[in-house]
């Protein structure tokens, strides 16, 4: 006798593509501390066992998300962003783009709440945060990396000491804006921070 799945012929009811955006959404908007996953679980109609079965877990979910996430905005960003203008038009494009409070999607940055909440992330989640920061990382080493051939930056400042800095101007940036913070006094702190870099804030 032929045996026959339990499930052969019922239609598929558990829409991935739209648990993960549901849970984007939902993350971006309200942070990884603000949001459960039975809540999302009635944000996007589906199950929690559900959920288990198709991500293993929470933290499967929030990995999945935070990959949408970096795909879908922070790829075409930074490729938007970067092309071959100066460091200083690149960090002004950036610091203006991220105290858009107008722009489509959430304010802040979902990449830059979860650095925030380590505590509250499983260990899938923690390591593609750590890869996303690093790549954030290895395209602002070549940022400066280039200022420094054409003489924008000082070759005497060292490559990781900008790096960093960027990292933690635009990751407090991101999480000062989620916050409710005025994005004036925002842009302006945040350009002043790199005037010593680029010279970008200075005027």
């Amino acid at each position: 006798m032929e045996t026959v799945s339990p499930s052969a012929g019922r239609p598929r009811t558990f829409d991935t593509g739209r648990v993960i955006e549901v849970a984007v959404e939902s993350y971006w908007t309200d942070g990884v501390e603000g949001v459960s996953l039975n809540e999302i679980c009635r944000r996007a109609g589906v199950s929690k066992p559900g959920v288990y079965r198709e991500f293993g877990g929470e933290d499967g979910l929030m990995d999945a998300a935070l990959a949408h996430y970096a795909e879908s905005v922070l790829a075409p960003n930074f490729a938007n962003i970067a092309g071959d203008s100066s460091l200083a038009d690149v960090l002004a494009t950036m610091i203006e783009f991220m105290v858009d409070v107008d722009r489509s999607g959430p304010v802040g940055c979902l990449l830059a709440n979860m650095r925030q909440m380590p505590d509250r992330l499983g260990p899938a989640t923690r390591t593609r945060v750590a890869d996303l920061r690093q790549q954030s990382r290895s395209s602002y080493a070549t940022w400066v990396e280039r200022a420094k051939e054409t003489g924008e930056v000082p070759s005497i400042i060292s490559t990781d000491v900008a790096v960093a800095l960027i990292d933690f101007q635009l990751t407090n940036l991101l999480v000062q804006i989620a916050l409710g913070e005025d994005p004036d006094l925002l842009q302006a702190q945040a350009k002043l921070s790199f005037a010593g870099l680029t010279g970008c804030g200075a005027d």
